[in-house]
């Protein structure tokens, strides 16, 4: 991100949190970050587009922690907890912010609704691949509902924590939510039960979920060339819900990111998963 445009969103944050969304204008910003105001207008068009920018920044500085979290941690296990407290302390150092875009009802345009979506594909693609990597194969026939339970179980006590963080002993909530967890899943799996979840809704489905894989890659993995690798992602998903898709553009944009090392092979699943839904439509 270019440092002019960051210390803007950061200059926005600590204003909108201090004064409210509503009672900061754009001059405000543009003085605290000491920039001309023209600069503001440059990366974004309005104060509604700088939310989704603040959604955006909020969303990649937290995954950054969680990878190097999975990186530094020794099992599946001990990778949730440190992730799950990663999770809390953001909403504890931020918690003037989320209770500002509560209270204001900041209104979200269709760019904010968009990524609040990707948003919540990444985070239940999340919640699956550690209950699958922590009860293995067993989970497998549960593994969606398991992830609904993990991410309500975070959901929740997050809430909580924004009300009244003075109520819970945060030092051994990652731990204890863990454990719900082992409750949970182990006994689906004991049990045989039925999973209630049959079908994920569409936005949940393969081919979103990948594109969401390889987003979250870009944003983890993918420095140099993050910015243009992340263009050529939406101009796929864009072109692909037309009617008439161009091949063309699709087929160059897939090269682009094949050729980045990283994503060769989440781009390549990609390329088969649109090639059998052309098929289909045809």
């Amino acid at each position: 991100m270019h440092e002019k445009k960051k210390l803007l969103i950061e200059s926005s944050i600590e204003l909108f949190a201090e004064k409210g969304f509503h009672a900061t204008s754009v001059q405000e910003i543009v003085n605290k970050a000491n920039v001309a105001k023209g600069s503001f207008y440059n990366y974004f068009q309005s104060k509604e587009e700088l939310i989704v920018s603040i959604y955006d920044y909020y969303y990649g500085t937290i995954l950054e922690k969680m990878n190097k979290a999975k990186e530094e941690a020794s099992t599946p296990r001990e990778t949730l907890i440190k992730q799950l407290k990663i999770n809390f302390d953001f909403i504890l150092e931020n918690k003037p912010m989320i209770i500002m875009m509560l209270r204001d009802q900041v209104p979200l345009g269709d760019d904010a609704e968009s990524f609040i979506l990707k948003m919540r594909q990444q985070n239940f693609e999340w919640s699956k691949a550690n209950v699958l990597e922590i009860y293995g194969q067993d989970i497998e026939p549960y593994q969606n509902d398991a992830a609904v339970l993990l991410e309500g179980l975070l959901h929740s006590y997050s809430s909580w924590l924004v009300m009244d963080e003075h109520a819970i002993e945060l030092d051994h909530l990652p731990e204890f939510l863990v454990k719900r967890l082992d409750n949970m899943c182990y006994g689906m799996i004991e049990e045989k039960a039925q999973p209630p979840i049959q079908q994920l809704p569409h936005f949940f489905q393969d081919q979103a979920l990948t594109f969401n894989k390889i987003r979250q890659k870009i944003q983890s993995v993918i420095h140099d060339d993050q910015e243009k690798a992340l263009e050529a992602l939406d101009v796929i998903e864009v072109e692909v819900q037309k009617e008439e898709p161009q091949s063309i553009i699709i087929e160059s944009m897939l090269n682009h990111l094949k050729k980045l090392s990283d994503l060769h092979e989440d781009v390549e699943a990609l390329e088969k998963q649109l090639k059998q839904q052309r098929g289909e439509n045809r």
